[in-house]
C-alpha cells in the first residue's frame, strides 16, 4: 500500500495544484459569474437556428440560413454521430467546466506527454506543465473564446508525446494506440491551422529520428516505427472522416480557396498572400517572448491618466485624451496582448538547449525556429512564399504568427528536458555550472541590455506616433481654423511633442518589464544553482522553480484577463431589442435582414433572431464575398432587394436600434420574362449592376447546360404571362413553394447556390437546377400549378459516417486491448 501510495502521490499531486490555480484564476466562474467571450458569443448568434431546428423537429440541418444569405454548417455545428472517439471524452472534459477547465486540462495533458511517453520525472513534469497551461497565450484566447483553438492545444502535447513513443519509446504499439487517440482528438477539436503546425514539428522530429536510424544502421526497425505511426494517423484521419470529407469539399467554395474571380473558373486556389500575412509577427516584436510590454501591451491598452503623454497634453487641456490613444507599437493590425512564455520558463529552456544530447536537442530547436520564421510571415518573405506554394493545404491559413504556438509548446519542453537532467545528476557538476552560467547571462543579459539601453536601441514607434499626432491634430485645426488654434494654445510642435512621449512611455513600459524578466531569470537561476550544489535540496529546489515560472507568467496573465473580466450573467442573457421584437412580428417567410448598427459582415448576433443579410465566418462563401466587396459593403439596392432584405436596422435618434422596412424586396421567389448572358464569373458579377433584376435571370450558358443536362447553346425558359410563386414553408434545410404559371417559366429563388447537398423537387420528382444572378438558385417550371421543395443533406452521409465509425470503433477497441493485456500480464506474474 505505501508503495503504491507513492506511487499516485506525485499525479495527485500535481492534479490538485493544477486544479486549484485554474480555479482561483476563475474563481468567479465559480460564483455564477460568466467570462464575456466575442467568439462565444458569435458562435451563439450563428448557431441559434441550427439549434432552434434540433428542438423543433428533431433533426440536424446541416444548414445555416440565417447567416451571409446561407451556408453549410460544416464549420459551425453539425452533429457527426459516428465520432465515437471524441464523444467518449465529453463527460472527461465537462469534469471541470471552462474557461477554468482549459488551462487545467492544458497542465494535465501536458504533465501526461512528460510523464507516461517520455518519462520524464512526475515532481519535475509539474513546473514545465506550469509553463505550457499559464503561457499568456492561452489567457488571451480564452478571453476571445477561441475555444476549438484552446481544445487543440490541450490535445497536442500528449499527441506529440504519442509520435515520441512510438518513434522512440520502447512500446511502439502502445504508442501508435496513443498517437491514434490522442490524433483523433486533436483533429476533431476542428482547429485544422494548429494541428498543421504541429504536425510540421512532427515531421521534424520524424526527420530527425530518421537521420539517426540512417547514421546507426537502424533503418529497418525505423520502417516498422514509421509503419505503425502511418497507420495511427491513418485511424485518427478515420475517425474524423466526416467533418474532414465535408470541409474539403466545402473548402473549395469558400475565401479559403480564393475567389473564382481571381483566377477564372478554377480559383486561386488559396488565401491572397497579402491578406493570409496581414497577421506577421514583427521581428523585434519576437522579444516579446522574454519581455511582455517590449511592444506596448496589446492594441486596446491605452497610456496612463497621469504618465508623460497626458503630461504632454495636460497645457492644452486634452489630458483624458491620453486614454485614447494605444500603447502598442507593433507591426500587426492590432492584437490582444504579447505572446509571453515567461522569463523563468526561457531560462530554463536554454538551459536544455547547453545540457540535453543533440539527438533530442536539434529538431526542437529547429522546430522552435521554423515556427518563429513562420510567424514572422512578410517580415520574412522566403520561407512564407516557399511554404505557401510548397507545403499543402498551408495557402488555406491566415494570422502565420499563430505558429508560434508551437514554440510554447517547445520552451517549455526544453525545460523539461533540462530539469530532467538536474533531478537526475546526469551529467558533471563543473559542466552543469557552466551551462547554467551560459544560460543565465544569455538571458539574465539581454534583459538587462534592454533595461539599461533598450531606449537607444528602437524608437518606440516614435515616428509613426509623430506623424499620428500630427493628422490629428491638422484635421483639428482644418475643423476649427487658426483663429481656434492661437485660441486653444494649441502650435505647430504639439505632434512632435506628444509623439515623443507616447515614445517615452513605451520606453519605460519595456524597462520596467525588462528588469522584471530579469529579476525572474536571476531568481530562478538561484533555484537551479541549489539543485547543483545542494542535491539532497531538489526538491525544494524543484517547488522554487515551480513558484517562480507561475508566478511569473500569472502576473502577465492577469494584465489581460482576470476577476474584473467576469460579469453577472443576466448581462450575457439575449434580450431582442425594439427593432427585433418589431421585425419579430412579421410573419412573412424567408425575407433577411441587414443590421448597420453593427459590422454587418462581420458580426453574427444579428442572426440569433433574423436570417441576416450579414454573419461572422473566417470561411464564408467565396461568391457571397465578391458580391460584399462589390455591391453590399455599399449598400447597393439592387443586390439587396435580389436578397430578399425587407427590414434595414439603423441607429434612431436616441443610439437605440430601429427597424426600418424596405418595400422592394423581391420576396422569396420570382419568376423571370427574359435572360441575360454571361460567359464568365467576372461577367456574371458585373452583370449584376446593370441587369433589372426583377425580370431578368443573369445566367451562364455554360453552367446551364452542365448543371441541367440541356443542349449546349440552351437558354432557361422564361415567363411571359405573369405566373406567381410563394413560399409556403421555411427551415433552412426545407424549403417548399406553390406557384401558378400559364407556361413553362424560370423561377430564381433568393437562396444561395449549393450543389453538393441542395436538392430541388417539383411535385414529388427531383428536378435538376442552375446558378442565376452569381449566387442565387434557379429552376425551370413546368405550366400549371405546382408545388417546389428544397431539400439539404450533406451527400453520401451514410456511407462518409460509416467510415468515421469504423475508424472511431477500432481506435477504442485498440485501447481497450492493450489494456486488458497489460492487466492480464500483470495478472499472471
Amino acid at each position: 500500500m505505501t508503495t503504491l501510495f507513492r506511487k499516485f502521490l506525485p499525479a495527485a499531486v500535481a492534479v490538485l495544484l493544477f486544479f486549484t490555480l485554474a480555479a482561483l484564476y476563475f474563481a468567479p466562474q465559480f460564483g455564477g459569474d460568466v467570462l464575456p467571450q466575442h467568439d462565444v458569443r458569435q458562435y451563439e448568434g450563428a448557431s441559434r437556428e441550427i439549434h432552434r431546428t434540433r428542438e423543433a423537429y428533431g433533426e440536424d440541418p446541416q444548414w445555416i440560413g440565417s447567416m451571409f444569405g446561407g451556408m453549410p454548417a460544416y464549420l459551425v455545428d453539425v452533429r457527426y454521430p459516428a465520432q465515437l472517439v471524441k464523444d467518449a471524452a465529453v463527460p472527461l472534459t465537462r469534469a471541470v467546466p471552462i474557461p477554468a477547465g482549459l488551462i487545467f486540462f492544458a497542465m494535465c495533458a501536458f504533465w501526461v506527454m512528460l510523464r507516461m511517453m517520455m518519462k520524464i520525472d512526475p515532481w519535475v513534469g509539474i513546473v514545465p506543465s506550469l509553463a505550457y497551461g499559464l503561457s499568456t497565450y492561452f489567457l488571451l484566447i480564452i478571453g476571445a473564446g477561441h475555444l476549438t483553438k484552446m481544445w487543440a492545444l490541450v490535445y497536442a502535447p500528449p499527441m506529440m508525446g504519442g509520435i515520441w513513443m512510438t518513434l522512440r519509446g520502447g512500446r511502439p504499439g502502445w504508442g501508435g494506440a496513443l498517437t491514434a487517440l490522442f490524433a483523433s482528438l486533436e483533429i476533431g477539436a476542428n482547429h485544422p491551422q494548429i494541428t498543421y503546425y504541429f504536425l510540421l514539428a512532427a515531421a521534424l522530429f520524424w526527420l530527425s529520428e530518421g537521420i539517426v536510424a540512417l547514421r546507426e544502421k537502424l533503418l529497418k526497425p525505423f520502417a516498422k516505427r514509421t509503419a505503425v505511426l502511418a497507420a495511427a494517423g491513418l485511424l485518427a484521419l478515420g475517425s474524423n472522416f466526416a467533418p474532414l470529407w465535408y470541409t474539403a469539399q466545402h473548402a473549395k467554395d469558400t475565401t479559403r480557396s480564393g475567389s473564382e474571380l481571381a483566377a477564372g473558373d478554377a480559383g486561386s486556389g488559396g488565401l491572397d498572400l497579402a491578406y493570409a500575412t496581414a497577421w506577421s509577427y514583427g521581428r523585434a516584436e519576437s522579444w516579446n517572448l522574454l519581455i511582455p510590454d517590449f511592444m506596448g501591451s496589446d492594441s486596446a491598452r491605452a497610456f496612463s491618466e497621469d504618465g508623460p503623454v497626458a503630461a504632454a497634453l495636460t497645457p492644452y487641456g486634452m489630458a483624458q485624451a491620453a486614454q485614447q490613444l494605444p500603447a502598442y507599437w507593433g507591426e500587426q493590425p492590432y492584437t490582444g496582448g504579447p505572446t509571453y512564455l515567461g522569463a523563468a520558463a526561457l531560462f530554463l529552456a536554454l538551459l536544455g538547449v547547453l545540457l540535453v544530447g543533440g539527438r533530442d536537442r536539434w529538431w526542437i530547436v529547429a522546430a522552435s525556429l521554423v515556427m518563429l520564421l513562420l510567424a514572422w510571415g512578410h517580415h520574412f518573405m522566403g520561407l512564407t512564399e516557399l511554404a505557401y506554394k510548397y507545403l499543402p493545404g498551408y495557402n488555406k491559413f491566415r494570422t502565420v504568427s499563430m505558429a508560434l504556438v508551437v514554440v510554447q509548446w517547445t520552451v517549455p519542453l526544453l525545460a523539461a528536458l533540462a530539469l530532467q537532467r538536474l533531478w537526475c545528476a546526469e551529467l558533471p557538476a563543473a559542466r552543469l555550472r557552466r551551462a547554467l552560467a551560459w544560460a543565465a547571462g544569455v538571458t539574465g543579459g539581454l534583459c538587462l541590455l534592454f533595461a539599461v539601453a533598450g531606449g537607444q536601441l528602437f524608437d518606440f514607434g516614435r515616428e509613426a506616433a509623430v506623424e499620428q499626432m500630427t493628422a490629428q491634430f491638422n484635421r483639428i485645426l482644418q475643423a476649427n481654423g487658426a483663429d481656434d488654434l492661437l485660441r486653444q494654445g494649441l502650435d505647430a510642435t504639439i505632434g512632435e511633442e506628444v509623439g515623443a512621449a507616447m515614445a517615452d512611455e513605451r520606453a519605460a513600459m519595456m524597462t520596467a518589464d525588462a528588469w522584471r524578466s530579469l529579476l525572474f531569470v536571476l531568481l530562478t537561476a538561484a533555484a537551479v544553482g541549489l539543485m547543483i550544489v545542494r542535491p539532497a535540496w531538489r526538491g525544494a529546489a524543484v517547488a522554487l522553480a515551480g513558484v517562480l515560472v507561475a508566478a511569473d507568467l500569472w502576473g502577465v496573465d492577469v494584465r489581460y484577463l482576470s476577476s474584473d473580466d467576469f460579469v453577472s450573467p443576466r448581462r450575457q442573457q439575449w434580450t431582442p431589442s425594439g427593432a427585433d421584437k418589431l421585425i419579430l412580428g412579421d410573419t412573412t417567410p424567408g425575407f433577411r435582414v441587414l443590421n448597420l448598427t453593427v459590422s454587418p459582415f462581420n458580426d453574427a448576433t444579428t442572426s440569433y433572431y433574423h436570417r441576416s443579410v450579414g454573419g461572422y465566418h473566417g470561411a464564408k462563401m467565396s461568391r457571397y464575398q465578391d458580391v460584399i466587396d462589390r455591391y453590399l459593403s455599399s449598400n447597393d439596392e439592387a443586390v439587396l432587394d435580389m436578397l430578399n432584405t425587407r427590414y434595414l436596422i439603423l441607429p434612431g435618434a436616441d443610439g437605440r436600434p430601429e427597424a426600418h422596412l424596405r418595400a422592394t424586396a423581391q420576396g422569396a421567389a420570382w419568376l423571370v420574362s427574359d435572360v441575360v448572358t454571361a460567359s464568365t464569373p467576372q461577367q456574371e458579377l458585373a452583370a449584376l449592376a446593370t441587369a433589372d433584376l426583377r425580370r431578368q435571370a443573369v445566367v451562364n450558358p455554360a453552367d446551364y447546360a452542365r448543371m441541367t443536362g440541356a443542349r449546349e447553346g440552351a437558354l432557361p425558359a422564361v415567363d411571359t404571362l405573369g405566373g406567381t410563386i410563394r413560399l409556403t414553408e421555411y427551415r433552412p434545410n426545407y424549403l417548399k413553394y406553390e406557384y401558378a404559371s400559364a407556361a413553362p417559366a424560370t423561377a430564381v429563388f433568393s437562396e444561395i447556390f449549393y450543389d453538393k447537398g441542395w436538392t430541388a423537387w417539383v411535385d414529388g420528382v427531383e428536378t435538376p437546377y442552375f446558378r442565376a444572378d452569381y449566387l442565387l438558385r434557379a429552376l425551370e417550371l413546368p405550366a400549371g400549378d405546382h408545388t417546389v421543395e428544397w431539400r439539404f443533406r450533406a451527400p453520401h452521409w451514410g456511407a462518409v459516417e460509416g467510415v468515421t465509425g469504423l475508424c472511431s470503433a477500432a481506435i477504442l477497441l485498440l485501447i481497450a486491448g492493450l489494456a486488458a493485456a497489460e492487466w492480464y500480464k500483470r495478472k499472471k506474474r
